[in-house]
């Protein structure tokens, strides 16, 4: 009999200690793979466009997200990088593209051509 009660006890000791480090909330787990397969499917990922920079970043957000989810609370995770996802995903949607700032107009011009030094 006490062997059957040492068994029990060390099975109800190897299950509670099994649980421990497996406690992934697996919504957020499969939001971010999800999100990250979204952005990664586009082919513009990786043009120098804004809109391939901003997806980039925010994969690599999701990558952060996933890489903390194990170490890191759900809920400490969703407050940490949840608005700067959110404000990526905006930014992504609003279609914009990066401004081309063009160099101010010079009235004068250069002579490449003139190697004295005095004049």
């Amino acid at each position: 009999m006490n062997t059957v009660k040492t068994i029990i006890l060390i099975f109800l000791v190897v299950n509670i200690y099994g649980q421990g480090p497996d406690k992934i909330d697996p919504v957020v787990y499969r939001q971010m793979l999800l999100l990250k397969s979204k952005l990664v499917a586009d082919p513009i990922l990786w043009q120098d466009t804004r809109e391939g920079y901003l997806r980039n970043k925010a994969a690599r957000v999701c990558d952060l997200t996933l890489d903390n989810l194990g170490t890191v609370d759900a809920v400490d995770l969703i407050d940490k990088y949840y608005s700067e996802l959110d404000s990526l995903i905006i930014k992504i949607n609003d279609g914009r593209e990066y401004e081309i700032v063009s160099p101010a107009y010079k009235n004068y011009q250069i002579n490449y051509f003139y190697s004295s030094s005095r004049p």
